[in-house]
């Protein structure tokens, strides 16, 4: 048994839906349309498929490869336009054709045709999606969650609502009602959600508030006005998605910075001494994850560092400087991790910490007083790993600086 799939085209009436991804392949609850689409097919028995598709079609090709996820022989067709339903009964009259442009189960509930419409699927999808994704469970009466969800104790959420995986709620939220969170989003402390969507790999900051709104990356769309507006403050709401590299020691300049850094603070040293009674022993070796440009990968190389004894807080690290002269520390980044810690990270979002070069100084330093492996020190990391910038680091460095001025 044959099908011909038709992705739908750019519409101008859900324009923001189509500025990551072809309106085939945004997700509905966790898998995409086309996803959706694919597996009904193979539950009726269909074995070979033809996807024709006129919007960005390497997109959908990488998307679903050949088919091998769901048993079935797919072929993608890039077309210039959409044709319609009747065009493509004349190119393939053996077959079952679709339009991808509603869910399987809901004929009655188009999903392109404005951004209201789209919300109503969410909201009459929602009963059907736990059954249809392995993991997916019912925490509450209205209330679902995907694998490897993490949701605070002090996170608020009210039915329905729907969570996706790898998703992370931190305390204080409120999510819900008519919440739709797609996979490995992230919806910080205190952050209110309602009658919204947000989109996949999307970090919905710290007291945000996304009321009747779609939230994907960094655009913000009000689905009952139809008003759009980019946030350019990635501290209320950002991508996480994207490449992660980023260059493993500080430039020329930084190193040489650090060493003199280190050698107009060197005095430290006798301080050091006497408040170790005059011990030999001044610092403390230490091993650390060596980290990767992958997110989520953790690595089996380690690298040696050292901190100060007999001094607390930011003083410790002071022998890092010569890490960072050396080239294995930067000036800003995420803190060293010991490979327990490293395997302790579980969700997507968490692996994120790894994805970022070793620093002195950290985002999380900017908030808290003491070095953390709490749920904070790990949002605050995951976060610069997909932010991270010189403009930044400069904040980062200013803001340790006037943290440690005010301290003094």
């Amino acid at each position: 048994m044959k099908a011909v799939v038709i992705c739908p085209d750019r519409r101008a009436e859900v324009a923001f839906l189509a500025r990551k991804t072809p309106l085939a392949l945004v997700p509905v609850l966790g898998p995409s349309v086309l996803a959706h689409w694919l597996t009904a097919l193979a539950d009726e028995g269909v074995k070979e498929v033809t996807v024709l598709a006129s919007d960005r079609p390497d997109q959908v090709r990488a998307a679903i490869g050949r088919g091998e996820r769901w048993g079935l022989k797919i072929e993608v067709r890039a077309e210039p336009v959409e044709i319609s339903v009747g065009e493509a009964q004349k190119q393939f009259p053996i077959g079952k054709i679709i339009l991808a442009d509603r869910l399987p189960a809901l004929p009655d509930a188009p999903l392109f045709e404005s951004y209201g419409g789209f919300f109503a699927a969410l909201k009459l999808w929602l009963p059907l999606a736990g059954t249809h994704r392995v993991g997916v469970r019912e925490v509450a009466p209205g209330i679902w969650a995907g694998l490897r969800c993490k949701v605070d104790p002090e996170a608020k959420l009210s039915a329905p609502c729907w969570l996706g995986e790898n998703v992370w709620v931190r305390g204080g939220a409120r999510v819900g009602p008519d919440a739709f969170i797609e996979d490995a989003a992230m919806v910080d402390s205190d952050a209110e959600i309602s009658a919204g969507w947000i989109g996949p790999r999307t970090y919905v900051g710290a007291l945000t508030q996304v009321q009747n709104s779609f939230a994907w990356a960094d655009g913000l769309l009000n689905h009952v006005t139809g008003s759009f507006a980019e946030i350019v403050d990635a501290f209320l709401l950002g991508d996480l998605q994207g490449e992660h590299g980023f260059v493993r020691s500080s430039p020329w300049f930084g190193q040489l910075a650090a060493l003199a850094a280190l050698v107009l603070t060197s005095p430290i040293l006798i301080f050091a001494w006497l408040k170790n009674g005059g011990a030999k022993n001044l610092f403390s070796k230490k091993r650390a994850v060596v980290p990767t440009a992958v997110a989520g990968t953790k690595s089996l190389r380690e690298m040696d560092y050292a901190e100060l004894n007999g001094f607390r807080g930011k003083w410790r690290r002071w022998p890092q400087l010569w890490s960072i002269a050396h080239g294995d520390f930067t000036w800003v980044g995420n803190r060293p991790l010991t490979r327990a810690q490293a395997t302790q990270l579980e969700t997507e979002f968490e692996q994120l910490w790894l994805a970022a070069p070793v620093g002195l100084f950290s985002l999380a330093d900017t908030f808290a007083g003491e070095e953390d492996f709490g749920d904070a020190a790990r949002a605050h990391s995951s976060f610069y790993a997909v932010r991270a910038g010189a403009r930044l680091d400069r904040e980062i460095l200013r803001r340790v600086i006037l943290r440690a001025s005010k301290n003094k």
